[in-house]
């Protein structure tokens, strides 16, 4: 028996009960916290007289320091006035940044994806988590691990892109960066992790954020599951239940989801969360609860372990128990994982210890935001790059989104960014450079966030006649047009409520931003087009006429300054598309590794993408040529008992610079008892290479990746030939392998717990 379940022994009913429910936020908590950032100690004695389970957003409008003392003295009195002193979690937003006065904000979890590079993600998230530590909070929601396969959904920007692989290994390294290595004990520097939402969220009905999810179950196992079977294999602490219903099930009361697959087939023994009134929704959206009492009741005895962020259901959790409506035994669950998710933290101790805040280098933090937006940026196409800043006599910079920073949803409302315009003139400063708005997106001012408003007013097109005729009069004498547009954080962002919309009905960009890239590039001045935006927008004619196009995502808070280096030639764009670049919006869902049969093609449109998952262009050229792919015949057994196939490669900068080359290798199962994914991503790795050189890359392949679903939904590698091709930028090469049936006398059991793999139901 563990502390937490010695500990849980001793509670009372009311006790328990307080640990399940997070107590509010602390900014709608004014009569606990007075604006002067007070504590005052007998209205939360009297709120919370047997303690508390977790307070929400202690750093959201306040200072660092003012935040820390206020969690300080929150566990103090805990820890003194309270029968056990059990410590509260703080909970906080960290999805790219804390969302706080005065943090780090990264780019976007979209654009971090486009690095391939779980290593500088982990490094993301380790300063997350310090910097979420140091202002005494110990609780962040993310990673977002949800699949992101319809580019209408509002959301697309929170996640690792579309691909189960990608997501699964960024999954990994950001609960690492937040936790640390030790699954039993989190150190003072890092932080409880919550990887959300469980499961199925980047599907929604139409794109609309919370629809219902339709989903068979061999694709939820293969795809959408499997980056949360990794994260629970990392040990991430807790995971946080979806909003939808899943084939008319909502997702909190899905005891199926919640405890049959997530507990009993994962393993996970972590805390699960609700949504944000994910509970008190069953009643008053899903209808399938009579109140928020009742809600409750249903939500955690199918598996949720707390409320967020208030208790509107779980405070009536008592009396169920006491009139026999409810089993204490579902409490002590739920307060158990509540409990041994505070102990990793050390909150379980009396008192709770006090630390010396750890130290926070935010000049490094700075600087690794800037690398991951130069490492995220994609070139999507390119006759001009990269520009000679010594060459360039008038440079003019146009575009609704060029005069501001853009640093996407969830980001503190007092944060800033480096604007592009400003990058340019900083790093062009031998060239005069001029500034046209050319057409706004939305009738706000430059710089206004946005994300926050629910009410969205788009720009009226009749008042950007003389926005757009000043631009195109300005490309006609400059020496090159740098055109900033796409989207911003007003037009595609969460939807969280029916008063709050953000997902799109289609992917064409607001405004007349098509109009005034056209008219810029018919003054036949060079036109180079940076894209920002929170997912795909229609590009079609905007490609067919710029020189140069460069998606960025969110590029964070030094953004502008990253994109001006790339443009100038300083670094190499080395981004790589994390989700399928649609056409149209009518090819929704388009994404790789699709089944044979789709995309059959269309009366008057092709089916293929305007660029597909993994593009990527750079300044350099990369040869690839696959060396050995050992052993290039494996039995089925050799496979199931952990034996691999290792591929090698080596990748060969013909170029005159140095470079980041992204290796990927995908598998086709050439004939299958059910029809398998053409071309889905199985391995990757980023490798730097010299101008000149060549550096060798040895992938392996496993079970999990050559195995299917088969139609019993047991986990199988099937004797055949499997196609292996891997891709460097535009080059590919590609070798079969022949998997066998076993010798006889081969008796294996399989084994499956690598990233990308889900069991099936016992």
């Amino acid at each position: 028996m563990d502390r937490s379940d010695r500990l849980l022994g001793t509670l009372s009913l009311e006790e328990k009960i307080a640990q399940l429910s997070c107590g509010g936020r602390a900014y709608e908590m004014s009569d606990v916290f007075d604006r002067a950032d007070g504590f005052d100690v007998a209205a939360f004695a009297g709120r919370f007289p047997d303690g508390v389970g977790q307070i929400g957003r202690l750093n959201l409008r306040r200072e660092a320091a003012a935040a820390r003392s206020l969690a300080a003295a929150i566990q103090h009195h805990l820890a003194e006035a309270t029968r056990h002193g059990i410590g509260a979690l703080f909970n906080e937003e960290g999805l790219h940044g804390l969302m706080a006065p005065d943090a780090t904000v990264f780019p976007s979890a979209l654009a971090m994806a486009a690095t391939f590079d779980p290593g500088l993600i982990e490094q993301v998230y380790t300063a997350v988590a310090l910097e979420t530590r140091v202002r005494g909070a110990n609780y962040v929601y993310a990673p977002v691990l949800d699949l992101a396969r319809d580019a209408r959904w509002g959301r697309v920007e929170e996640t690792f892109g579309e691909d189960p692989l990608l997501a699964s290994h960024l999954g990994v390294a950001a609960v690492r960066g937040l936790q640390g290595a030790d699954p039993e004990r989190i150190p003072p520097d890092r932080v409880l992790a919550c990887a959300k939402h469980f499961v199925g969220h980047g599907v929604p009905q139409a794109g609309s954020n919370g629809a219902p999810v339709q989903l068979g179950e061999r694709e939820l196992r293969e795809d959408h599951l499997a980056p949360f079977a990794a994260a629970v294999d990392a040990g991430v602490g807790a995971i946080m239940a979806a909003y939808h219903d899943l084939d008319g099930i909502p997702v909190h009361v899905n005891r199926w989801l919640l405890t049959d697959v997530l507990r009993d087939e994962l393993g996970f023994t972590g805390m699960v969360t609700s949504d944000g009134f994910g509970v008190p929704q069953l009643a008053s959206l899903h209808r399938v609860a009579v109140d928020p009492v009742d809600a409750a009741r249903q939500a955690f005895v199918a598996g949720i372990d707390c409320e967020v962020p208030e208790p509107r259901g779980a405070a009536g959790l008592a009396d169920l128990v006491r009139a026999g409506h409810l089993d204490e035994q579902v409490i002590d669950r739920a307060c158990g994982n509540v409990l041994r998710a505070k102990d990793r933290l050390g909150l379980l101790d009396q008192p709770v210890a006090a630390t010396e805040p750890p130290s926070v280098d935010t000049t490094a933090h700075g600087q690794l935001a800037a690398e991951v937006a130069r490492r995220s940026a994609v070139l999507l196409t390119n006759d001009r790059l990269p520009l000679d800043p010594t060459q360039l006599g008038q440079i003019l910079v146009t575009g609704p989104n060029a005069a501001h920073g853009h640093l996407g949803g969830y980001a503190d409302p007092s944060a800033t960014g480096v604007s592009v315009l400003a990058g340019i003139r900083a790093r062009f400063a031998d060239s005069y450079v001029t500034f046209a708005e050319g057409c706004r997106i939305t009738d706000v001012p430059a710089g206004a966030h946005t994300w926050w408003d629910d009410e969205v007013v788009l720009s009226d097109p009749a008042r950007d006649d003389d926005r757009l005729v000043e631009a195109v009069t300005a490309a006609a004498d400059a020496d090159v047009t740098i055109a900033v547009i796409g989207g911003n954080e007003a037009t595609h962002r969460e939807g969280w409520w029916f008063d709050h919309l953000g997902d799109r009905a289609e992917l064409t960009m607001a405004g007349r931003q098509d109009e005034l890239v056209e008219r810029l590039a018919a003054t036949g001045t060079p036109l180079v087009v940076v894209v920002i935006s929170g997912g795909p927008v229609d590009l079609r004619r905007v490609v067919e006429v710029a020189d140069a196009v460069l998606w960025v995502g969110y590029p964070g808070q030094d953004g502008g300054t990253a994109i001006a280096e790339l443009l100038a030639g300083d670094h190499a764009p080395s981004g790589h598309l994390p989700i399928t670049w649609p056409r149209t919006t009518g090819q929704i869902p388009i994404h790789a590794g699709r089944r044979p049969s789709a995309g059959r093609g269309y009366l008057h449109e092709t089916a293929a993408a305007l660029f597909p998952f993994g593009h990527g262009l750079t300044y350099t050229r990369f040869d690839v040529d696959l060396v050995a792919v050992s052993p290039a015949t494996i039995e089925v057994g050799a496979l199931a008992a952990g034996e691999a196939v290792e591929l090698t490669v080596d990748v060969t900068n013909s170029g005159e610079r140095e470079g980041h080359a992204l290796v990927r290798i995908t598998v086709d199962d050439l004939v299958a008892s059910v029809t398998r994914p053409r071309d889905r991503i199985r391995a990757f790795q980023t490798v730097a290479v010299a101008a000149g050189r060549t550096e060798r890359v040895v992938l392996r392949l496993g079970f999990a990746d050559l195995a299917l679903l088969d139609a019993t939904m047991t986990p199988v590698v099937e004797p055949g030939t499997f196609e292996l091709t891997v891709h460097v930028g535009d080059r590919t090469a590609t070798a079969t392998l022949e998997v066998t049936r076993d010798a006889p006398a081969a008796t294996r059991s399989a084994q499956s717990n690598s990233p990308g793999w889900i069991p099936p139901r016992s």
